[in-house]
């Protein structure tokens, strides 16, 4: 491929997240290349196209010579490379997006929990590693189809050391059309979301319902906000208070305004896949043994949702 060709955005696992930046980047006119697991389903997602169901319920295929396999058109750095696996998949994902990493390709981390920023960190440098965190749902609810119903904010970590990377990131993002806020701490804004994933993603996941529920139903708001409760004097106590104060207020509406998101965590039991408890309960639970504060509920359910990993 002629190198004025080359797209300019790799993105590593187009699962939901992925697959809702691909394809509004591509209904933009930006050309992106995709790197999943193997090249026959990168092909056979490249054939089909993905089917983009929009927050105001329009549906549109994004596909075309705008969306490629990174294996078929081979390897040349790409200006940018968003990482869209799980916390748990990123040492795996470094590996294999180093044929389209270059010098000034900046490295771009949406993950959810802790664990991965070390892991980019050390393969990257701090230089060019952007974190991230998502304000909005993204859902696969049939093969190369995904809806991003609610949410359009993407927030990013701009430090003293990425400034250059997080400014690229931040240009290309707004390109889709994403809105995108700047944070000058890494560690508040994983933790903000950290706290916030944990207190819906786990019961949401137990009850089988979608993020609304937890603030239409009063005994799931409870039990909701209580475990938001034990987070929060968690990351507070442990040195990494969250970026907003009024972290109920922003959980409920967050919930209300998507009444049928199913979260992440959800999506993985329903597929049969291992969840991300570990990277979003682990990190708290260990923290919080460490600075002697106890998340009794947290606990309960993070022991709940390993046993029915166990039994898919």
């Amino acid at each position: 491929m002629p190198h004025h060709l080359q797209p300019g955005i790799l993105i590593a696992g187009p699962g939901s997240v992925g697959g809702a930046l691909a394809a509004r980047w591509v209904l933009a006119g930006q050309s992106v290349l995709l790197l999943s697991r193997d090249k026959a389903s990168e092909t056979r997602l490249v054939r089909n196209g993905i089917f983009f169901t929009a927050r105001n319920g329009s549906r549109r295929r994004a596909g075309g010579p705008k969306l490629q396999s990174a294996r078929r058109s081979g390897p040349r750095p790409c200006a940018a490379v968003f990482f869209c696996v799980k916390s748990k998949d990123i040492p795996d994902a470094v590996r294999s997006t180093r044929p389209w990493v270059g010098p000034a390709t900046s490295i771009v981390g949406l993950q959810n929990g802790l664990g991965h920023e070390k892991t980019l960190h050390r393969a990257f440098g701090k230089i060019r590693t952007v974190l991230g965190s998502c304000y909005f749902a993204a859902d696969r609810p049939a093969p190369f189809s995904v809806s991003n119903s609610w949410g359009n904010t993407i927030t990013l970590a701009q430090t003293k050391d990425n400034r250059q990377a997080a400014a690229t990131a931040r240009k290309l993002l707004l390109k889709g059309g994403w809105m995108v806020s700047l944070k000058n701490s890494e560690d508040r804004m994983l933790w903000t979301k950290l706290c916030f994933n944990a207190a819906t993603n786990p019961l949401a996941s137990l009850c089988a319902v979608p993020n609304g529920s937890l603030a239409e139903n009063p005994a799931l708001k409870e039990i909701m906000l209580t475990v938001l409760a034990e987070t929060v004097a968690i990351a507070t106590k442990s040195g990494h208070p969250p970026l907003y104060h009024d972290m109920d207020a922003l959980v409920v509406r967050s919930c209300q305004a998507a009444p049928l998101q199913r979260n992440s965590m959800l999506q993985d039991l329903a597929a049969g896949r291992k969840t991300e408890i570990e990277s979003i309960a682990g990190p708290l639970l260990a923290a919080g043994c460490r600075a002697k504060t106890p998340a009794p509920l947290l606990t309960r359910l993070s022991r709940l949702i390993r046993r029915l990993e166990r039994l898919t």
